[in-house]
């Protein structure tokens, strides 16, 4: 069961290069169908390889499906469409999409960015693959840059869980959004079972996300009364907003006894660990804007063998963060943070719950 190499197991660790390597071997041998949701497909090295597999699956009489955020006619590379040095790219994105529908892939995009970009901060941020009967679930987007960065997806062979998730699939492509607390977990019940998990821990709490940072966090981990609380963040993030609220947020833990700290590489991976027991894995950041404002899908692993080898694998290679930082980049952390949590509050209320659930193109 802890042995990665066992074909048979329930559970796989998938870091990225293992992830994209056996990611093109399914597709290649798939026979019956292939779902893949996504936040962004690009249309770069990355995604033409996957693109050109979806094709030559469809060619075989597999039925291909794929779901895709609206994200990605507003963003390349996680740079904005309209920058000079990635429009060769979205363009390339495009005529990549036009192709995948001439050939008979089922595509479908998410959440439409509204008029004014209204419903620009409410995503389906869901990640998920389904190959067969194999299932893939984690934070890997298909494009150049996620494919480099560190992060990891989960394979699974579970009857229960396939079945969640082809449901959870299906319900997205009608048009529809639900939350479900079953073999997985999706949308509003994430934060319940983020914070009863955290607010549980009796030994440790071990959290790893690049964007989970904010007042709301700071909150729960100071009611947390596990021995031993770390937030595995970005040394440096790669979005300016996280950068400015980070000083005063890492004050904020360091005063309620948790510890701060980084991968020597930006990471993408987002997992809560707890008690070396209980592991959260999936789609969400575990930030407030993930659980208020995107569609997430997550998955509780209990299975003692896969969880300690996942600790031996995500645990290794982290370093303290040191602290503290100067007084004025506190301060002005500390006005952005509460700026910014009181705007999610207001999306929460008003712009996430009305997004349509799918766009006309």
């Amino acid at each position: 069961m802890t042995d990665s190499t066992d074909h048979g197991q329930r559970f796989t660790l998938l870091q990225t290069p293992e992830f994209v390597a056996e990611l093109h071997e399914a597709l290649d041998g798939a026979r019956r169908r292939i779902l893949i949701q996504l936040m962004t497909f690009d249309g770069d090295d990355a995604g033409l390889a996957v693109a050109r597999r979806l094709t030559a699956a469809v060619e075989r009489g597999v039925k291909v499906r794929l779901l895709i955020d609206c994200f990605v006619m507003r963003f390349v590379s996680d740079r904005p469409v309209t920058r000079r040095e990635v429009r060769g790219e979205a363009a390339a994105t495009q005529a990549m999409y036009r192709r995948l529908r001439q050939a008979g892939v089922e595509l479908t995009f998410t959440h439409p960015h509204g008029p004014a970009n209204l419903f620009s901060l409410a995503r389906n941020h869901k990640k998920l693959f389904v190959v067969d009967d194999d299932v893939y679930l984690g934070g890997i987007n298909v494009s150049d840059h996620n494919f480099a960065w560190h992060d990891f997806m989960v394979r699974i062979r579970d009857d229960r869980i396939l079945t969640d998730v082809v449901e959870d699939f299906e319900v997205t492509l009608a048009g529809g959004r639900r939350s479900v607390n079953r073999t997985i977990v999706t949308n509003r019940e994430v934060e319940k079972l983020f914070n009863s998990l955290v607010l549980g821990a009796r030994r440790s709490v071990e959290l790893a996300s690049p964007y989970a940072l904010d007042v709301g966090l700071t909150q729960l981990l100071a009611r947390a009364t596990a021995a031993h609380k770390r937030v595995i963040t970005s040394r440096r993030n790669n979005f300016l907003l996280y950068r400015a609220m980070t000083p005063y947020l890492a004050w904020r833990l360091r005063r309620s006894g948790t510890a701060i700290a980084s991968y020597t590489n930006f990471s993408h991976s987002k997992f809560l660990l707890v008690d070396d027991e209980r592991l959260l894995i999936g789609s969400s950041n575990f930030g407030r804007h993930s659980f208020w404002c995107n569609e997430e899908l997550c998955l509780l692993i209990d299975d003692p063998g896969f969880v300690r080898q996942f600790k031996a694998t995500l645990l290794r290679g982290t370093e303290p963060i040191d602290g503290p930082r100067p007084a004025i980049k506190v301060a002005f952390g500390g006005l952005v943070s509460w700026m910014m949590y009181a705007s999610l509050i207001g999306l929460r209320y008003t712009v996430a719950s009305r997004v349509p659930n799918l766009s006309r193109r």
